[in-house]
Parts: C-alpha cells; sequence; structure tokens
C-alpha cells in the first residue's frame, strides 16, 4: 500500500502547484461525509471464481462473482458492467456520500479514429429548454432537481433533528445523501444520452463557450432597480439585419428587411453553425477598395 499513499502526495503536489499558478483554489481537507477515494498504481489484479489471475488481461464474461484482489486485502467480490479492453494500468477506489464503493479501472487500448461523416450542426442553451439545435430539434428541461425538492425537504428537516454525532444522524445524512445521488446520476444520464446522439449523427458541433458557472453567480442584475430594461440583440440568420430592441421574454420575431419569421432559439442555433463554418471552412478573402467580400450571417462592407 505504499504505492497508494505516494500516488496522495503525488495528488496533493498537484492542486498546490494548480493552486500557485492560479488554476484553482487553495485546497482543503475532505470531509468524512463527502466522496473518498483512493489509486492502486500496481500491485493488484481481477479474479474469476475466487481463483487468482496474474495476468488479468479483462478478457473474461461479465460476472457477479468476480473480484478484485488488492494488496494486503483479501479478494474484494464486484459486479462489472462492462468489459475490461486494454492493458490495465491502474484501479481508483471510491466511496459515495450514500455509502456505495467503486473500482474504476484504467486501461490502455489503441482506438482507431472514426471515419468522418454525418451533417453539421449547431446547438445552443435555452432558458425554457435544455439545449435546441439547428434542424430543428428541442431537448426539454427534466428538471429533475425540483421534482425531488418535496421529498428532499423532509429528509433534509429530519436530519436537522437529530443529535450530533449520533448513529441516526448519520442514517438521516445518508438518506439526504441519497436522494442527491439520485438527482445526479439522472442529469448524468440525460446528458449522456444527448451526447451520443448528437456525436453519432454529426460530424461538426458547433456552440457557443458560455461560462454557465460565471452566470449564475452573477443572478443579480441592477438594470431594473435603475429604470433600464434588458436587451439582448440578436442576428437575422437569412440576411444578417441585427435587431436591437428585442427584449428576454421576445423569443420569436420577424426581420423587417427579408420578412423572414425567427425561433430566437432555433435563429441562434443557425448564427452559431454559420460562424464556424467562416473559421472552420475556409479563410475570408482580403478585401480591395474595388471588391466588396461577402461574409455569411454578416452584412455586405464596401471599404
Amino acid at each position: 500500500m505504499i504505492k497508494a499513499l505516494q500516488q496522495t502526495l503525488k495528488d496533493l503536489e498537484t492542486v498546490h502547484s494548480r493552486f500557485f499558478k492560479g488554476l484553482a483554489k487553495f485546497p482543503r481537507f475532505k470531509k468524512r461525509s463527502n466522496k473518498q477515494s483512493f489509486r492502486v498504481p500496481q500491485h493488484f489484479s481481477l479474479t474469476e471464481d475466487g481463483k487468482f489471475n496474474k495476468e488479468a488481461r479483462g478478457d473474461f464474461l461479465r460476472k457477479s462473482r468476480s473480484c478484485l484482489k488488492l494488496p494486503k486485502m483479501s479478494p474484494i467480490k464486484m459486479i462489472i458492467h462492462r468489459e475490461i479492453e486494454g492493458e490495465i494500468k491502474s484501479v481508483t477506489i471510491s466511496k459515495t456520500p450514500s455509502g456505495k464503493y467503486f473500482a474504476s479501472i484504467v486501461t490502455e487500448l489503441d482506438i482507431p479514429k472514426a471515419p468522418l461523416n454525418g451533417e453539421k450542426i449547431g446547438i445552443d442553451l435555452g432558458l425554457k429548454n435544455f439545449c435546441i439545435t439547428n434542424k430543428p430539434e428541442k431537448f426539454e428541461n427534466p428538471r429533475y432537481f425540483q421534482r425531488s425538492l418535496r421529498r428532499l425537504k423532509i429528509r433534509q428537516r429530519r436530519l436537522s433533528r437529530k443529535a450530533k454525532d449520533s448513529n441516526k444522524r448519520r442514517k438521516a445524512r445518508v438518506n439526504v445523501a441519497k436522494i442527491h445521488e439520485k438527482v445526479a446520476n439522472q442529469r448524468l444520464d440525460y446528458q449522456q444520452k444527448i451526447s451520443l446522439k448528437l456525436t453519432n449523427e454529426n460530424q461538426v458541433i458547433s456552440c457557443e463557450d458560455l461560462n454557465i458557472k460565471g452566470m449564475i453567480k452573477k443572478r443579480c442584475d441592477p438594470a431594473p432597480s435603475y429604470g433600464a430594461r434588458e436587451r439582448a440583440p440578436s442576428r437575422c440568420s437569412n440576411c444578417g439585419y441585427i435587431k436591437e430592441d428585442l427584449t428576454l421574454k421576445d423569443r420569436e420575431w420577424t426581420c423587417p428587411e427579408c420578412h423572414v419569421h425567427h425561433d430566437r432559439d432555433i435563429n441562434a442555433c443557425q448564427n452559431l453553425l454559420q460562424f464556424s463554418d467562416l473559421k472552420i471552412g475556409w479563410e475570408a478573402p482580403k478585401s480591395t477598395p474595388k471588391e466588396t467580400v461577402e461574409i455569411p450571417c454578416i452584412k455586405t462592407v464596401t471599404p
């Protein structure tokens, strides 16, 4: 287990170096109630039917009776949810706040690059919907946390009434952690299904690089307090006209120049796709005093 302790020191060195570079906050100690983990880089093996397997190539079938052998520990029974391929490098044992244990096995495998096929798509995050594409296709926001809020309030109220450092309080904390874990798993599963669908069907995906965490932190807007109105201009994806008098509550609008009716979210996806084609597909030629340059999504300008 000496190697496992050395891995902890390496992780500590990494977080300190990131802090001094300004990439992360100052490291803090983990609470016992939070997620705990340690990594074993070598001297471990996978077994079948309780028999020791030195090679542990992972070419066995999925069996609930498979075991993980760690140094100075008896074989641990586990369920393998997917076939292990490649050369095994390390294993990370983690414990969730709800009391569940997981083993994450890192392997090295040469994966051939997939052929470039599919369409191009633009994606925009919505206020009402989870995300919107230019096809058009809208993915609803399930709001899993709102569905579990009532049950979470009840469990949290019971937790607050328990005596500190008591067994009943530990059990109540686990019940609260299970609700949070379920919501996190629901969100992750929904996002993974959408990302898998989009990547399988499309070759190029254009999206906006928004700082969502920063936007959530700055939710207080002083504009209404000082008599100002919020405006978010939108560009017509057909002719390039910029409409300045749009407010956040306006979800549809008609271009006064080309008279095309736009859904605001779908129009934003089309603009993202056009701008990405400008950057990825080709470089705009230089303009001369006698010639104009026509650029998609931008009005033609004569120097």
